[in-house]
């Protein structure tokens, strides 16, 4: 048996784009609300094969697929209480800076 070696990017990419392909496939909506994603995202991700994944994932290997927000450092440094009603109310990103690609 052949043993695959992923770095921690890799296992970590793997991992949400399993949780996103799962959650989209449950609950289109709220997956997309959850992960901040535009509905052509999720959609094109519930089309993937497994193996298709995976192949993206090698492919952009320790590059990570999913970036901190803009506010993540004022999280860590918000009194735990806090952090939480923070990240409820502020975008991730500023609307400029929405990482949402749509095609057309």
């Amino acid at each position: 048996m052949r043993h695959l070696h992923l770095s921690d990017v890799q296992s970590t990419n793997l991992q949400l784009l399993h949780v996103i392909l799962v959650g989209a496939q449950r609950d289109l909506v709220e997956t997309c609300r959850k992960f901040h994603l535009h509905t052509t995202q999720a959609e094109r991700l519930r089309t993937m094969q497994p193996s298709e994944i995976w192949s993206l994932v090698h492919a952009v290997g320790d590059t990570s697929l999913f970036v901190p927000r803009n506010d993540f450092l004022a999280l860590i440094d918000s009194p735990p209480a806090l952090a939480g009603t923070l990240a409820a109310v502020r975008p991730p990103f500023p609307p400029s800076l929405h990482p949402i690609q749509v095609p057309r």
